[in-house]
């Protein structure tokens, strides 16, 4: 299987469970502070749309996903892949701010997060994808770091 060529700038971090991972550097000060706060994470992003049109610039084999549409649709998208149960509790606390209550309760407003859980084949997936547009991840690290 083909490995994915690196899109962002990116930091290497040592997980709770002490696994070395590579995340995208400006996703790097949440996912520590979800860490700190006992959150899991799988996978995150700062620009799903640019990175998949980015690996589709420079694998040497198509994507099964990502066309055209599919990139403009998630530019500026940040993207955190959290288990069902962390990503409920977590959106259960920002609904109750000030800063983001708005933000996840109203989808499809102007900087309304995108909340999903993909379906296949043997059911529900057992993450959430939690896509917020990129020029949130600032006030969201912040907001967690005051947590």
């Amino acid at each position: 299987m083909p490995t994915d060529p690196t899109i962002h700038p990116y930091e290497i971090l040592t997980t709770p469970t002490g696994e070395r991972v590579q995340v995208d550097a400006a996703m790097t000060p949440i996912v520590r502070e979800l860490w700190r706060l006992h959150y899991s994470t799988s996978a995150c992003c700062e620009d799903v749309g640019e990175a998949t049109a980015g690996v589709r610039e420079k694998r040497a084999t198509p994507l099964g996903y990502g066309g055209g549409p599919f990139i403009e649709y998630h530019r500026g998208w940040a993207l955190l892949k959290i288990p069902i149960p962390d990503a409920m509790r977590l959106v259960a606390a920002l609904a109750e701010t000030l800063e983001f209550g708005a933000r996840v309760r109203h989808p499809w407003r102007q900087g309304s997060w995108r909340m999903n859980v993909p379906l296949g084949p043997d059911g529900f997936n057992d993450s959430v994808l939690l896509h917020f547009p990129k020029e949130q991840i600032p006030e969201l690290a912040r907001l967690l770091h005051n947590w």
